[in-house]
């Protein structure tokens, strides 16, 4: 009866997992693109990396029912694409991933020295019976990035077998101090500050958007104060003439409609196809420009 229960839950969930699939690509079925084309801004490529997440997930969900279950573990990441905090966690810790993995080939190198260092002179002071091993370079080298992760003494605890004389307390405090100064502390205060300063920038960037939000015209970047300076109502400036919506649904319509365009409809695709901005109204506004023009023939 547990197995049939596990098994009905089992094929609930691969239902689930094919149903989160379909929902998406119904979604986004118009968007995706076998090729890549540069021209279509707001295509999605076949090869995007949640396209192979939402696999991942039902061969998962597959994998679950002859697991004991064991697979769906991996389902729970699923829960930081639902909620904005979690995504950004992620974000500010991968924002120089690119870094973090140059990292990666440091630390190897510097355990591959003291592997060296531990298999030629200090072989015989590992003691099998609490997993250190080092009767080849490959076990040293495995023994000594498993004690590279250890917090106690600097990273390296070994018992030190057969090496009880004060000589031998210099030379361990030497490979000990110098593993702690290089691994520990550059190592991973390297590692600590790039994560940290993905967490900044991120913050930054977070706090200048929202502040250009509320201050600034998405369409023609007019600050709120040349706007109310010039008596026009910011609210009304954002909501109906410069509605960054009807903008983004105009650019949609574009990149979609695969019918002819009218002469200004071609030139503003091409100029969006070239990254050319020169459509827009930067800098300007029809009300401002009515103002000025009134004024002008006012006083002449």
């Amino acid at each position: 009866a547990v197995v049939s229960t596990q098994s009905t839950g089992g094929v609930v969930h691969m239902i689930a997992c094919i149903f989160l699939g379909i929902s998406y690509f119904v979604a986004n079925y118009h968007r995706i693109s076998l090729r890549f084309n540069p021209t279509k801004k707001m295509a999605i490529n076949w090869s995007a990396f949640y396209h192979f997440y939402l696999l991942a997930l039902l061969i998962c969900s597959g994998l679950g029912i002859w697991t004991d279950g064991v697979m769906y573990c991996f389902h729970l990441f699923h829960i930081a694409t639902l909620f904005d905090l979690l995504r950004r966690v992620i974000q500010g810790a991968t924002i120089h991933a690119d870094q973090l993995l140059v990292c990666i080939p440091f630390a190897v190198i510097i355990t591959y020295i003291y592997a060296i260092i531990y298999f030629f002179f200090f072989r015989e002071m590992f003691n099998p019976d609490k997993m250190e091993y080092c009767e080849t370079l490959g076990q040293c080298l495995v023994t000594v990035l498993k004690n590279s992760l250890r917090p106690s003494s600097g990273g390296h605890n070994y018992s030190w077998t057969n090496r009880t004389t004060f000589k031998d307390l210099w030379t361990r405090l030497l490979i000990d101090a110098s593993f702690w100064i290089l691994f520990t502390i550059i190592g991973l205060n390297v590692v600590t500050s790039l994560i940290l300063d993905g967490f900044r920038q991120l913050k930054a960037e977070r706090e200048r958007a929202l502040k250009d939000m509320k201050t600034l015209c998405t369409v023609c970047g007019l600050s709120k104060d040349q706007l109310t300076s010039n008596g026009i109502s910011w609210a009304s400036h954002v909501d109906r003439d410069h509605n960054m919506w009807s903008y983004i649904t105009f650019f949609f319509y574009l990149q979609e409609h695969d019918g002819k365009f009218s002469a200004v409809e071609n030139e503003v695709l091409q100029k969006f196809n070239k990254a050319d901005p020169s459509f827009l109204p930067n800098g300007r506004c029809i009300a401002i420009d009515t103002k000025l023009d009134l004024e002008s023939a006012n006083g002449t």
